[in-house]
């Protein structure tokens, strides 16, 4: 019980020092450097919904991922692939019913990439359902990862991960029609989730704005990044060269469109107006949440949350989990007009 109460403890004191959650998915938040590997649920995935899928049944168990470090493809039987993945999101020592909503929530999406694989191939995957960069654990930790990654902690962080699995293993989210949902998620909301479309472009009802209260309480919830003007006008310039920045910096930034939730839609700077996620990812920002200000010849980016805001936050699942919520009730808070059924 000691060596238990040690590990939550610990894991917990790394979590509030250095937020890790990457994360994920298709469209989950952008890894800590901000940019954004190229199958990451970040980058909007196809439009194209996957049809109700009458030959579930017929579904191999059996995930194929293209490893882009040795460009062969790996074979991970499902159930080995969610504890892999549901390590690569969470940290053990989160709550067991939020760690239940991340299991489902991954295996749903790894599903709907596995179901439009077949349905509609991408000759670039050469058979597999995604790809990844196993070499370095991208969104799957195989079993020698976990052991170094948890150290004399793999025990008893193997042990509870596998138990969430297995208690939820095969649940996944549909639609109404019984197909897969896009079920994106990310770290942390600037405290209320975002609307698909304003992220992606695209309309989900299974991915409107809600509340997420409990993130303002998560480590990194609010960062800062500064940067001196000289360097602030050479990365503007790098994006746009008839960007105008001529006179004091104090006039280079203007108007700010945000969306309801508050993240920026545009932002207006020299002459020129760029979007929010441009921007995040000019200044490596760990979201769109931001303000800009200037003083002293430096510019300040003040940034909440931590992702893309659209779908689950992990972090406001684990705060749900707190006061009691189940799994489910994370799940259908976060993923509107939903239900859960069986892969």
């Amino acid at each position: 019980m000691k060596k238990k109460i040690l590990l939550f403890v610990t894991a917990f004191l790394i979590m509030a020092a250095l937020p890790f959650l990457s994360l994920g998915t298709a469209r989950s938040a952008l890894k800590p450097n901000g940019k954004e590997p190229p199958t990451s649920p970040e980058a909007p995935a196809e439009n194209t919904k996957p049809s109700a899928n009458a030959n579930r049944s017929d579904k191999t168990e059996i995930f194929r991922i293209l490893d882009t470090s040795a460009d062969q493809i790996v074979e991970v039987d499902d159930r080995t692939f969610c504890i892999g993945a549901v390590a690569y999101e969470m940290p053990p020592s989160f709550e067991t019913e939020a760690l239940k909503a991340q299991c489902v929530a991954c295996y749903t999406h790894f599903c709907r990439l596995r179901e439009q694989q077949k349905t509609n191939p991408d000759k670039d995957l050469n058979g597999a359902d995604f790809k990844a960069d196993l070499s370095k654990g991208e969104y799957y930790l195989s079993d020698e990862m976990l052991q170094e990654k948890w150290g004399s902690f793999y025990d008893d962080s193997k042990e509870k991960i596998t138990a969430v699995v297995d208690e939820v293993f095969g649940e996944v989210l549909t639609d109404s029609n019984g197909s897969y949902i896009d079920a994106v998620y990310h770290a942390i909301s600037n405290g209320e989730t975002e609307n698909a479309k304003e992220v992606f472009g695209n309309d989900d009802s299974h991915l409107v704005s809600v509340p997420s209260p409990g993130d303002k309480l998560a480590p990194g919830y609010r960062t800062e990044y500064e940067i001196s003007d000289s360097e602030f006008k050479e990365k503007i310039l790098s994006l746009n060269k008839s960007a105008n920045l001529s006179g004091s910096a104090d006039q280079w930034t203007g108007k700010t469109e945000r969306t309801k939730a508050g993240t920026v839609k545009s932002v207006v700077i020299g002459s020129k107006t760029f979007s929010g996620t441009d921007i995040r990812e000019l200044f490596s920002l760990r979201s769109a949440g931001f303000s800009i200000t200037h003083s002293d010849g430096v510019f300040t980016f003040t940034v909440l949350g931590y992702g893309h805001g659209v779908g689950l936050s992990q972090y406001g699942a684990d705060y749900m989990a707190q006061q009691g919520a189940d799994y489910r009730e994370i799940l259908f808070h976060y993923y509107t007009d939903t239900k859960i059924g069986k892969s």
